[in-house]
C-alpha cells in the first residue's frame, strides 16, 4: 500500500512540475508579446514625426486626435507594463518547477528503493512523510497556474511521454559500456 501512495503522490508531484513549466512558457509568450507591443506603440506614438505625418496626410483636427489616440495606447501599454508582471511570474514558476522537479525525482528514488527492497518500511515512512512536508513547502509559495497550462501539461505527459524515454534513447545517450543494448 505504501509503494502504490508513493506512486499516486509521484504522480501528482510530475504533474504539477510539468503544468508549473508550461505556465511559465505561458508567461514568457505573455511577456514576448507585451514588450513587442510596447516597442511598436513607442514607436508609432513618437510625436514630432507622426504629428507631421498625419498633419499632411489629414486635416489638422484628425491628426491630432490620431496622436493624441496613440499617446492613450503608450499609457496603457506602460502601466499594463507596470501591473501585469508577466517576467517575474514566468520566474516564479520556473523555480517553482525547479523545485518540484528535485521532490518528483526523491519520489522516483523512493519508489526504486521500495520496489527493490533497500529500504525498511519505517525508513520509507520517513522519507514520504519528509517529501510529503517538502511538497507543501514548495505549494504554499506557489503561484496558481491555469487550466490551459494543466491541459498543456497533460497533453505533454500523456501524448508526447514527456517523462519517460525508451530504452533506446537512453542507450544513445550512454557510453557503449553502459547501454542495455549494446547499441552502437
Amino acid at each position: 500500500m505504501l509503494l502504490n501512495q508513493v506512486r499516486e503522490l509521484y504522480g501528482r508531484i510530475a504533474y504539477t512540475q510539468k503544468t508549473h513549466e508550461k505556465q511559465a512558457d505561458i508567461c514568457a509568450m505573455s511577456s514576448r508579446r507585451q514588450r513587442g507591443w510596447k516597442v511598436v506603440l513607442t514607436a508609432v506614438g513618437s510625436g514630432t514625426f507622426l504629428a507631421s505625418l498625419f498633419g499632411v496626410l489629414l486635416e489638422p483636427q484628425w491628426a491630432s486626435l490620431a496622436t493624441s489616440f496613440i499617446a492613450v495606447l503608450v499609457t496603457a501599454a506602460s502601466l499594463g507594463d507596470r501591473t501585469f508582471r508577466h517576467g517575474e511570474e514566468m520566474q516564479q514558476h520556473r523555480d517553482t518547477a525547479a523545485q518540484l522537479w528535485d521532490l518528483r525525482e526523491s519520489y522516483l528514488s523512493l519508489i526504486v528503493d521500495l520496489k527493490s527492497e533497500t529500504v525498511s518500511l519505517g525508513q520509507a515512512l520517513h522519507r514520504r512523510d519528509e517529501l510529503q512536508k517538502a511538497a507543501q513547502a514548495v505549494l504554499r509559495d506557489a503561484p496558481r497556474t491555469t487550466p490551459r497550462a494543466y491541459t498543456m501539461a497533460q497533453s505533454g505527459l500523456k501524448d508526447n511521454e514527456d517523462l519517460t524515454f525508451s530504452t533506446e534513447e537512453i542507450d544513445v545517450m550512454l557510453p557503449q559500456a553502459l547501454r542495455e543494448n549494446g547499441a552502437q
